[in-house]
């Protein structure tokens, strides 16, 4: 059987939906994203995913008029931080996390989404050694999560982030080690090229490694810009999806604006792309020409 991740989103090519990250547009997490669905249509992707980084400030209603208007699908991800984290050693802290996890989820499913990806196992940030009882904190809440979401039909995706950014959950085989002890059908993978290209020694083989558990994949340059101008070898990385079955979103995240919150918390000191729009619409036909020659 394929590894469709989303079975309700329309085709884009081969069974792959090619959207774009709506946080590459805007200057704070937090920002409305609702406009930027109008520009993501216009040219010419398939989905998009949309930021929970705050869910309390999302307008799911102007989001859902404006994704039926433009005929896009969506996809859902957020990003745990230091007064939700799920491996903190404050019962308080953990407790912010649950509440986090399922106020997302119920957004997500709410626009249609039928993941919820991102940094949702411990704080985006955290950069010390975890509690050692951290890995059972994590476990328990996230299998409340996912028995919510099962409720909804809606998958849990772990991302796999860089050293620099968490300290808990970096490759492929700890990801795997994690959903395993989590035990949920509907929990796996979210995996990111940019993340890979520094925490895997093959990233080709371990998307083949994830296999059936990946659920959601970010498509990012060695850089952090839009796939098509670094050193990622794309070839590869399409030719694993296509090994593992993997029919599901392929998701444009890139940031390449300093001077903005969303640039300086990845530290981007400089302008990675010369022309977003522009640079953009060439990275969407070079991902679609690559996921051709693959599948």
């Amino acid at each position: 059987m394929p590894n469709r991740g989303n079975d309700s989103c329309p085709r884009g090519v081969r069974g792959m939906q090619v959207g774009v990250h709506l946080s590459l547009w805007t200057d704070q997490w937090d920002a409305p994203v609702v406009d930027y669905i109008d520009r993501a249509a216009q040219l010419g992707f398939d989905c998009v995913e949309i930021p929970l980084t705050n869910p309390e400030a999302v307008d799911v209603e102007a989001l859902r008029d404006r994704l039926a208007c433009n005929g896009i699908s969506a996809y859902c991800g957020t990003g745990l931080g230091p007064d939700t984290d799920i491996t903190s050693e404050s019962s308080e802290i953990r407790a912010r996390g649950r509440v986090h996890l399922a106020r997302c989820l119920d957004i997500a499913h709410r626009l249609g989404s039928p993941t919820l990806g991102g940094v949702i196992h411990s704080a985006w940030g955290k950069r010390e050694p975890v509690h050692s009882d951290a890995r059972k904190w994590a476990v328990q809440i996230l299998r409340e999560a996912a028995e919510q979401a099962a409720e909804w039909n809606m998958r849990l995706a772990l991302e796999c982030i860089n050293r620099y950014e968490n300290s808990f959950v970096n490759t492929v085989s700890q990801g795997l080690c994690l959903i395993d002890q989590v035990g949920m059908p509907n929990v796996g993978l979210h995996l990111d090229t940019y993340h890979m290209n520094i925490e895997e020694r093959s990233v080709d083989a371990s998307i083949e490694s994830a296999g059936q558990h990946l659920y959601h994949i970010h498509l990012s340059e060695s850089d952090r810009g839009y796939p098509g101008g670094g050193n990622i070898q794309w070839d590869l990385v399409f030719s694993a999806l296509r090994n593992i079955g993997y029919q599901g979103s392929a998701i444009i995240e890139s940031y390449v604006r300093p001077g903005v919150q969303c640039g300086t918390d990845v530290c981007i000191w400089r302008a990675i792309e010369p022309d977003i729009d522009e640079s953009l619409t060439r990275s969407l036909e070079f991902v679609r020409s690559r996921i051709l020659r693959a599948y």
